[in-house]
């Protein structure tokens, strides 16, 4: 189902809100008096997004009171939301697409006088972190997009290096076997669907938990919870997440 969420739009709000394509919309929004455009993959798209709430949102909701938080692979911002609502002083997304980052900008406007946090959504390469910020956030959320990562294990310590307390992940393409392995695929182009990340001849990771859990440690995590879907839709949501702090030097 969409997200849900508790606020009502002006009369100029749904006007803007209309001027966006239906694809920036990665997460569908209901409100208390309109809905945001479907995405043409959306049934898909709320389903899994509906699933990545229920494995994070109590992760994110507890450990966000009056934090720095780090939003990265943000799309349209709905998991920015969620750590506003958790109680988050300030919340920076990160994104590569444009459109996107324009639709959260407007998805947290609409929060306006009803959470005390301070947004700033901006496009952006995870490759270079460290060029694009200067000082730790107290917590980096990454959640999705690890596998259409190249170097997932370097990217993985760029944000070792910008998380002081704690690092949400999720991500899909988990392997069912045992063993630390990993497999590189080619993909079939997908972004006629509106699925702009899944582009012709673009490489993307499946990894065992094993492989995500060394990956962690690499990068100078050590893994304090883990979650996965229910054994029976592990097929539909191959996912893994963890929830995971800061141990010391990566690699070390």
């Amino acid at each position: 189902m969409p997200y849900q969420l508790d606020v009502e739009l002006t009369a100029e709000q749904k006007a803007y809100m209309s001027r966006f394509s239906a694809e920036s919309w990665f997460t569908s929004v209901d409100f208390k008096n309109a809905s945001s455009p479907r995405h043409p993959s959306s049934k898909k798209l709320e389903a899994n997004n509906e699933m990545k709430r229920g494995l994070v949102s109590s992760w994110i909701r507890s450990q966000v009171q009056g934090k720095r938080v780090l939003d990265l692979f943000c799309a349209n911002g709905a998991f920015s939301v969620e750590a506003a609502i958790g109680g988050a002083r300030e919340v920076v997304g990160l994104d590569f697409s444009q459109e996107r980052v324009d639709c959260a900008r407007f998805l947290v406007g609409t929060l306006e006088g009803k959470v005390d946090c301070t947004f700033h959504f901006m496009t952006g390469d995870v490759y270079e972190l460290d060029t694009l910020f200067s000082e730790p956030f107290d917590v980096v959320i990454a959640l999705g997009g690890l596998y259409h990562i190249a170097d997932p294990p370097y990217v993985l310590t760029k944000i070792g290096e910008l998380t002081g307390e704690r690092f949400i992940m999720q991500t899909s393409n988990v392997l069912p076997r045992a063993g630390n392995w990993a497999k590189f695929i080619i993909r079939e182009d997908r972004t006629a669907e509106g699925l702009t990340s899944i582009r012709g001849g673009r490489g993307v990771w499946r990894f065992t938990v094993e492989c995500l859990r060394a990956m962690l440690t690499y990068a100078g995590f050590e893994i304090l919870d883990e979650r996965r879907p229910p054994e029976d839709v592990r097929k539909r949501f191959p996912w893994y997440s963890a929830l995971a702090e800061p141990r010391g030097t990566p690699g070390g």
